[in-house]
């Protein structure tokens, strides 16, 4: 038996967060728990608690049943050097960027949690996204209670987690950066500042509840609040001609875009991809072209054929984007196909496979690319067709001439 239920590496501010959460909710007596950092007023706080403390990796390590890293990402390395495979605890990981496959490596360990938790979880109101390698179904119990203690949670696989960590992860600055424009405005309208914060906080709150809580679709509820020819229509067409959402879009995806490069895994070279495929009568000649760029390195693979399909032409892009790598990568595959992407993430091809491709159309390029996919690290990511972004535009052009071309 284990001494402890928990041991925490790292006693900083989200570690403190998880053991008053731990503690408050009656999840863990102070007892079960015992901390390690190298910091001495760290560890004075995290005394204060009531757990265990302790200087000692190592010791702490081999003591615990569930080990918990909450240290910075770039101090994981020499950790992991002076304490992997001296122990056999369940591993807990909150650090960003750190994968399942790293912690498994680094540690030698074979049962990994990866948790994406935000800052609001240390005022009990967070959101943390969970996955798992290696746990059973009573092993998950501890790690999600813990986690539940602290606000909400998901369960969700790991390779959505960069786009977690751009939603909820970061997503809290975001919200900051919104109130502080609505606080100033209030200032410029005659309130005082505390006036202006306590009424913006008071409308963020009520805003983000009327969404939890109604069945109506967001648009509907912005005009809901709008009159024609009133005040709140006035702010809302200005946001809209300003490129409010696009932007704000924009920020995640640049954001997301960091979380898959530091992710990375050591060795590993990050491409981004984007793809399209085009197709002139449906069926009909058809062309595809996909996009890699690497650093300041660009790849383009386009073709296509005499009769084919828009879908056709859409898978075709991504599996010769990939065919064209000649090492294993992190790919971030960027389409407009919605056939594509939701096929990808939202397990499709998982219960097309299990049926044996029974009434799937395109199995034979489907194959391919469930093959292609355990060749790489891929990450769909949706964009609209037609629109701003420079690169599918660029794609669309190439292969609509493919098309063309074999129209002739």
């Amino acid at each position: 038996m284990k001494k402890y239920k928990l041991g925490i590496i790292g006693a900083g501010n989200m570690s403190t967060a998880i053991t008053k959460g731990i503690l408050s909710n009656g999840v863990l007596s102070p007892s079960e728990i015992i901390v390690s950092d190298v910091g001495e007023e760290r560890i004075t706080t995290a005394k204060a608690l009531g757990v265990t403390v302790t200087t000692n990796n190592v010791a702490l390590a081999s003591s615990v049943e569930y080990l918990l890293f909450a240290v910075k990402p770039q101090s994981f390395p020499e950790i992991a050097a002076a304490i992997g495979g001296t122990f056999s605890a369940k591993v807990i990981s909150i650090m960003a960027g750190v994968t399942v496959a790293t912690l498994t490596e680094k540690l030698q360990v074979d049962k990994v949690c990866r948790v994406m938790p935000n800052t609001p979880c240390m005022i009990g109101s967070g959101m943390s996204a969970l996955c798992f390698r290696g746990y059973t179904a009573g092993e998950k119990a501890f790690p999600l209670s813990v986690f539940s203690a602290l606000g909400e949670i998901i369960e969700l696989d790991e390779w959505k987690f960069d786009a977690v960590t751009s939603v909820s992860g970061s997503g809290p600055a975001y919200a900051y950066m919104f109130a502080e424009g609505m606080i100033r405005g209030g200032v410029n309208g005659g309130l005082s500042y505390e006036e202006a914060k306590k009424l913006t906080i008071a409308t963020l709150i009520g805003g983000a509840r009327m969404i939890a809580q109604s069945d109506k679709p967001i648009p509907e509820l912005i005009d809901a609040v709008c009159s024609k020819g009133g005040t709140t229509i006035q702010a809302v067409n200005h946001y809209r001609l300003s490129g409010l959402e696009e932007i704000i879009e924009e920020g995640v995806d640049r954001c997301r875009a960091r979380s898959v490069e530091m992710s990375a895994p050591t060795g590993e070279t990050l491409v981004t991809m984007y793809t399209d495929g085009a197709c002139s009568g449906n069926p009909g000649p058809g062309g595809y072209c996909a996009i890699l760029s690497c650093g300041d390195k660009e790849k383009v693979v386009s073709g296509g054929a005499k009769e084919t399909t828009n879908n056709r032409m859409e898978l075709l892009a991504v599996i010769k984007g990939l065919e064209s790598l000649t090492k294993r990568c992190v790919v971030e595959v960027h389409s407009d196909s919605a056939y594509v992407v939701n096929a990808i993430n939202n397990d499709w091809l998982a219960k097309w496979a299990s049926r044996k491709w029974e009434n799937v159309k395109n199995p034979d390029l489907w194959r391919k690319l469930v093959s292609l996919l355990s060749c790489h690290d891929v990450r769909f990511i949706k964009v609209k067709g037609h629109s701003d972004d420079e690169m599918n535009n660029r794609c669309d052009e190439i292969a609509r001439k493919e098309s063309q071309a074999r129209s002739e």
